[in-house]
């Protein structure tokens, strides 16, 4: 027995490290070659890429007009700034740091388990989080949303604050974890706060609390918010604050907005949807525990704050999101970091303590589900959709002529408005202003290109005006005047 657990503490870095490539790969694979989405990234972007035009850091524009749609601080458009600057204007510097934070977590959870439960916990809960397609592929890791820096700083904060058992000073970064997370996706950061308070009341750490300690706690928790507060309301007052409250806190909660239904169940069907099999082992996990008597009792009772801090971080974003009004499915995101933990403590204990049937049936059915969702994974790297009028605005990337110039739309069959990832692309690929109007508007502007559909009379349309193709592709062509 002693000479096997010496030989996996050797091989235990080795198969980390493996599983940190695989992780790697699944996040950062062809990052640059999937299409912009059209929402919140785009969204992003834009914003982004003109508070770096335009100088201004605080203040989040569309359009060059203020946001008061996107109504997030800050922090997660300085991420898509910072990756402009390092991968330049493109999709991979939109996504950089999206990518970066998603690995960040993967590793925060490997470390934190092998220091809490062990080597071999640490690697199921990594493999658990590296193929858990939701977190790698929706709306998180591949994207440039404010996903995957939220969880992160979400996942940094209850590890902290889980850790303030042993040393108080944890606390305090458990704090701050919820400040920047605020600052990255605004009210969302509320259940870290809440996990904070319920876990200082049911642990019975609030008694080890002086008056110091709630200070510094409090001073990490809102002395960043307000600080950007009160320099964010030097531009608009209390503008962007108030739509902040009322739509981005009030509506989404007690109203559908957008679109976005869901019944009470709806964030276990999402669950169910992306990480069935998982949870079908943790299920099983249970069940066997639950019929241990001589251990299920007995670990229960061990360490009861901890676990008291993991099942608030699982339950919390579930309930809240749950009573929420508006339902949309990446919001229960910070859940896979601790379900994947939960996963690797109760398998590594079954491993170590059980008979060999019991351990070769759990170990085949993790590396089944394992081998199945990097399946998954593998196949949406693979298969990218296009997105023709994106790359037909790409084409004119290296023409340094027609940078700047600005932009207008002409679809044959419907009016024209711009598509969010139509604006950012125009931005990031050409530096080039997309206006309103059409081609009435496009006729009158010097120094402009029209975006044109391809549709019925199309080409009668070009040859008629004597446009100069500039670019075409299967979706349209890009065309300027003649003179």
């Amino acid at each position: 027995m002693h000479r096997l657990t010496l030989k996996f503490n050797f091989f235990y870095p080795i198969i980390l490290l493996s599983l940190l490539v695989i992780a790697f790969y699944n996040i950062f694979y062809r990052l640059e070659n999937f299409p912009i989405s059209s929402w919140d990234e785009a969204r992003h972007g834009v914003s982004a890429y003109e508070m770096l035009k335009r100088g201004n850091f605080i203040v989040s524009t569309y359009r060059n007009d203020i946001d008061y749609w996107n109504l997030k601080p800050p922090l997660s458009f300085w991420a898509n700034i910072a990756g402009y600057k390092l991968a330049g204007f493109n999709a991979l510097g939109l996504r950089l740091f999206s990518a970066l934070s998603a690995m960040l977590t993967i590793i925060l959870v490997a470390i934190f388990v092998y220091k809490k439960h062990g080597r071999l916990a640490s690697l199921i809960s990594t493999l658990t989080l590296t193929t858990c397609t939701q977190f790698l592929i929706n709306h998180s890791a591949r994207t440039g949303d404010a996903d995957s820096l939220f969880v992160f700083l979400f996942t940094a904060s209850i590890m902290s604050l889980l850790l303030c058992e042993h040393n108080l000073k944890w606390l305090y970064g458990s704090g701050l974890g919820f400040a920047l997370a605020f600052l990255t996706k605004s009210w969302h950061a509320g259940n870290i706060a809440i996990i904070i308070g319920l876990y200082l009341l049911f642990t019975g750490t609030y008694k080890r609390l002086n008056h110091t300690n709630w200070i510094l706690l409090l001073i990490c928790m809102v002395f960043p918010i307000l600080a950007w507060g009160g320099i964010r309301y030097q531009y608009d007052g209390l503008e962007f604050f108030k739509n902040m409250f009322a739509y981005d806190l009030l509506q989404r909660s007690s109203t559908t907005i957008e679109g976005h239904l869901g019944g009470t169940l709806y964030y276990l069907e999402i669950l169910w949807r992306f990480f069935n099999y998982w949870l079908a082992i943790l299920y099983g996990l249970v069940l066997v525990y639950a019929n241990k008597d001589f251990s299920f009792k007995q670990f229960l009772s061990e360490k009861n704050s901890y676990k008291i801090g993991i099942c608030l971080w699982v339950i919390i974003p579930l309930l809240l999101f749950s009573l929420a009004k508006t339902k949309i499915r990446w919001y229960i995101l910070p859940v896979y970091p601790p379900l994947s933990v939960i996963i690797g403590v109760l398998a590594s204990k079954l491993l170590l303590i059980e008979k060999l049937g019991t351990k070769i049936t759990l170990l085949a059915s993790i590396l089944f589900v394992s081998f199945h969702y990097e399946g998954e994974i593998q196949a949406y790297l693979n298969k990218p959709t296009p997105k023709l009028q994106l790359n037909l605005i790409q084409k004119i990337h290296d023409i340094e002529k027609l940078k700047g110039y600005s932009l207008f739309l002409h679809l044959p069959s419907s009016p024209a408005k711009w598509a969010q990832n139509m604006v950012l692309t125009s931005e990031l690929y050409t530096d080039s202003q997309v206006e309103d109007g059409g081609m009435n508007e496009f006729l009158k502007k010097d120094k402009a290109l029209l975006l044109l559909q391809k549709g019925k009379g199309t080409k009668q349309l070009i040859k008629a005006n004597q446009f100069i193709i500039i670019a075409s592709n299967k979706w349209g062509y890009i065309v300027r005047k003649s003179k």
